[in-house]
Parts: structure tokens; sequence; C-alpha cells
């Protein structure tokens, strides 16, 4: 009988493509699920043009309707648990995990724009 129990447990921690692996590991940006939430992500930002992401009050707003589509999809979000297992992170987590996504998107964003402003400066100077 736990044998059974066992099976069970792990058919509950098995990853499905919908699901999104909430880890900083770069190969599980690869994950069909991971691909899906890029997609989802972008769309809702193409729909949102005038949403102002570095506002926690937006940012929130924004996570929360991702997170939503996600779930309407039957989509989970994983973490990988010390036993080596994915465990669903709950809605409060995976609101989080988001909105600290696209905080970094904002900032990569404000990196890439002082970069390219330092470029066409060292180009005037010259």
């Amino acid at each position: 009988n736990n044998n059974n129990n066992n099976n069970n447990n792990n058919m509950m921690h098995r990853i499905r493509n919908n699901d999104v692996l909430c880890s900083t590991i770069l190969r599980y940006i690869h994950h069909v699920g991971n691909q899906d939430y890029a997609l989802v992500v972008s769309a809702y930002l193409l729909q949102h043009p005038n949403i102002n992401l570095t506002r926690v009050d937006e940012r929130v707003v924004a996570s929360r309707d991702i997170v939503g589509i996600i779930r309407h999809r039957q989509g989970r979000f994983l973490a990988k648990t010390r036993r080596g297992t994915w465990k669903d992170i709950g809605d409060d987590l995976a609101l989080r995990w988001v909105s600290r996504h696209l905080r970094r998107m904002v900032e990569e964003e404000e990196e890439e724009e002082e970069e390219e402003e330092e470029v066409e400066e060292e180009e005037r100077v010259q």
C-alpha cells in the first residue's frame, strides 16, 4: 500500500507541458510551459502598452492577470523541492515570482537603453 502512495505522490509532481518551472536555472527556460509563459507575458504587454512595470501596483495587477491566464490553462507554477521533486508553489509565491520576472525585464530594458545612449554619445564625440 505504501508503494501505491509513492506512485500517487510522483504523479502529483510530474511536470506537464503547461507548467511553469520557477527556477533561475537556464535549462528550464526551454521547457514548453516556460516558453508558453514567455508568450503569455509578451502578449499581455502588447495588449497593455501603457502599463508602467516600474510601479509596484501596476506590476502586481499584471502579475495577477498573468498567473490567472496560466492557471486558466491548467498550468501550475512549480518549484523543485529539496528531495528533487516538483511542487506547485501556490498563487502567492507565483505572483511574487512573476512580479520579480517583470521587474527584471524592466531593469534589463533600462540597462540596454543606457548602453545605447553611451554608444550614441561615443559616436558624437568621435
